[in-house]
């Protein structure tokens, strides 16, 4: 920006710190720029939840399931003799809940092999853009987020790598399909065990 020349001396005067304050203010590390390092997910006063306890067992990779069928029947409200695992896999294990009215859904709880970098990635992307059901744990330090493509929840926490995976399926080709309300029952079933995981690992 250019600063006007005039000839009147006291003028001159007023001008020229003006001048010489908009360039200190440009070239300051304390001007916009620096306001926008100190937010790098735009505007995020929950982008760094404060932490409800520790969850470092929670997010361990291992070879053990996470839930036993006890605790996965008690997150369901079902008895233990309604869930079976079916399945384990490097720690990622499969359940099998029969419910009342002897419908049978899959469930698959586990962790996913991510460093911290890309959880923090997952969670800009899901709170930027509309595709992504995302939601703030009952702790209120953990988000939980869906992509309706995927339909699995992701339990992304910003301390933690290695977030945690739920999802469901139920497959039963000589049986009626789930009506969209079924859908959305077992939809909202995996966001209680997320919310029961979360409270079973607080410490």
């Amino acid at each position: 920006m250019k600063c006007l020349r005039l000839t009147g001396p006291m003028i001159v005067l007023l001008l020229l710190p003006a001048c010489g304050e908009s360039k200190k203010e440009a070239n300051s590390p304390q001007g916009a720029d620096a306001a926008v390092e100190e937010t790098p997910y735009g505007d995020e006063s929950n982008a760094s939840p404060a932490q409800q306890g520790d969850y470092s067992a929670l997010y361990a990779l291992g070879e053990s399931c996470k839930l036993t069928p006890g605790q996965l029947a008690e997150a369901l409200d079902l008895e233990a003799g309604q869930v079976e695992e079916k399945g384990n896999y490097q720690g990622n294990c499969t359940y099998a809940v029969t419910e009342p009215g002897g419908l049978t859904i899959q469930y698959q709880v586990g962790n996913e092999r991510w460093p911290q970098d890309i959880v923090l990635d997952n969670i800009r992307t899901a709170r930027e853009s509309d595709l992504y059901d995302i939601r703030m744990s009952d702790s209120g330090d953990t988000y939980i987020t869906r992509h309706p493509a995927q339909g699995f929840l992701l339990l992304l926490n910003p301390e933690y790598a290695n977030p945690v995976k739920i999802s469901f399926n139920y497959f039963n080709p000589d049986g009626p399909k789930l009506t969209e309300a079924q859908m959305a029952q077992r939809r909202e079933n995996t966001y209680k065990i997320a919310n029961y995981l979360i409270e079973s690992y607080q410490k």
